[in-house]
């Protein structure tokens, strides 16, 4: 029984370190892999469309800005333990939705939870926006800023609300909408370059831009008599436009002529004058000539004009 009991032990302890010995040799090779993978892992690839900042324990490696960031290509690096590779996707332009300004439908009784601004002139809008930023320093956009989206989102909503309360409702419904989101633009940007995020706004799209659904068709009254009437003015001013050219044409043409009939009067009064002068002269040289000739002149025109007319001489006293 002792024997028995000795030669299970014996077994017993032959497994044991048999499983010890073969764990240990696996465990090498765990140990090797591992380190292998370590020292690979800071071998990296940049894709087209990115760049790439290094961390070395914590710190930004490079003196300057083009030893800070790394083009696209293969980055070699500390293993993770040491340095931490970080990527920025410089060559995508992202996309963020701006509903903080913005209910769908009509606000009812919960108008203190729903989206809306207030208006310069007092009037309630809504607002949905698009806006499309890229980055613009891959250093700031990976280091200091930890969510970018809610900060770009944050910083447009605080200048919509700025900016429109500065403008009528009027102007936002209708001509004033490029001036608006440039303005929103250049004051969002601002905010965002000192911040330090390293991102670049390029442009901001009005989805929608509204007064509440409550009012809307009192709204769209009033937008339709206003293109209405800008309409009316347009064809008037058109008309005045069309209309001026001709007149004018006219009129140059009117004092033309009436300038050429006063040169050609002018020209025969002076023409006149001077036969006159010219007969004056010589009647008061001879007289009798001068009348005799004149009359015969004037007596020969009437002839002339009479035709085949005859002229009786009825003598004085008599009757015809």
């Amino acid at each position: 029984m002792e024997e028995k009991l000795e030669k299970t032990a014996e077994q017993k302890t032959g497994f044991v370190g048999d499983l010890l010995n073969t764990c240990v040799r696996y465990f090498k090779w765990v140990v090797l892999a591992i380190v292998v993978v370590i020292l690979v892992s800071g071998i990296r690839t940049v894709k087209q469309g990115e760049v790439a900042v290094v961390l070395r324990f914590g710190k930004l490696t490079g003196d300057t800005r083009e030893e800070q960031v790394h083009e696209p290509g293969l980055l070699f690096a500390f293993p993770y333990i040491i340095d931490e590779v970080i990527t920025v996707p410089v060559g995508k332009v992202f996309e963020v939705r701006v509903d903080t300004h913005y209910t769908e439908g009509r606000m009812g009784e919960n108008a203190g939870k729903s989206g809306y601004c207030i208006t310069g002139d007092q009037n309630i809008a809504v607002i949905s926006t698009s806006l499309k930023y890229t980055v613009s320093d891959p250093v700031a956009y990976a280091l200091y800023t930890a969510n970018i989206e809610d900060t770009v989102r944050g910083v447009t909503s605080a200048a919509i609300t700025s900016h429109v309360a500065s403008v009528s409702i009027d102007t936002l419904l209708t001509d004033g909408k490029d001036e608006f989101v440039d303005e929103v633009l250049a004051s969002a940007q601002e905010s965002l370059d000192r911040l330090e995020c390293g991102v670049l706004l390029t442009s901001l799209d009005i989805g929608s831009i509204a007064p509440p659904a409550e009012v809307k068709l009192q709204f769209e009254s009033v937008n339709s008599a206003t293109v209405s009437v800008q309409t009316k003015l347009a064809e008037a001013e058109q008309y005045y436009e069309s209309l001026i050219p001709s007149v004018e044409s006219a009129a140059q043409s009117k004092i033309a002529k009436a300038k050429v009939n006063q040169a050609q009067a002018v020209s025969e009064a002076k023409q006149f004058l001077a036969e006159f002068y010219g007969l004056l002269e010589e009647y008061e040289n001879q007289p009798d000539v001068v009348i005799l000739r004149v009359y015969n002149q004037k007596l020969a025109e009437i002839y002339s004009q009479l035709g085949d007319k005859l002229i009786v001489t009825v003598p004085t006293g008599t009757t015809p």
